[in-house]
């Protein structure tokens, strides 16, 4: 077994009976910290399983099964200073490879861009980092990464199909299935 450390964001309000409930539910296997409000927030996990899917489903399990709604896993964005930090290389390195003036080329494009500072997807820089051959890669937090960003994407399909008709639910669920 491994363990794999993710974040859960989760929409408000969070009460404080919402957050004793997750206590007793984790009962002596408390692996979740909350920091949340009205407004929402997150519950960090270090939660160890046989792998990244198998955490995350479990955790968001025992977050809903307390009343809190999941919106999402945020273990997937980084910007350019947390992929140098977990390639082992300086941020120098990684703007040379984002500009493709070194490396192989083909660096993930950003998927949030802005002017201050843009945010990549840690389970797309992770793969390129092993392909490329360069920097080091922690392979649970690539997986980590992977799970987040599908589960993520599972978690809006989810939302998204209650308000489809039902005919429709259907050709979504084959497209997913």
């Amino acid at each position: 077994m491994n363990v794999y450390w993710f974040d859960i964001e989760v929409a408000g309000p969070v009460s404080d009976d919402h957050i004793e409930a997750l206590g007793d539910r984790l009962a002596g296997e408390i692996d979740a910290t909350v920091q949340a409000d009205d407004r929402g927030g997150v519950v960090m996990f270090s939660r160890e399983a046989d792998d990244a899917v198998q955490a995350i489903v479990s955790a968001i399990s025992d977050i809903e099964a307390v009343g809190m709604t999941v919106t999402g896993v945020t273990e997937d964005r980084v910007d350019v200073e947390d992929i140098a930090e977990r390639a082992g290389v300086t941020t120098t390195a990684v703007r040379y490879w984002i500009a493709g003036s070194r490396g192989p080329g083909g660096f993930p494009r950003p998927r949030v861009e802005r002017q201050r500072g843009s945010l990549w997807s840690w389970a797309e820089v992770s793969a390129w980092l092993a392909s490329a051959k360069v920097g080091k890669v922690d392979h649970l937090a690539a997986e980590t990464a992977r799970a987040s960003r599908l589960i993520t994407d599972a978690l809006a399909v989810r939302r998204g199909i209650r308000d489809l008709p039902v005919h429709d639910r259907t050709l979504i669920r084959g497209l997913v299935a």
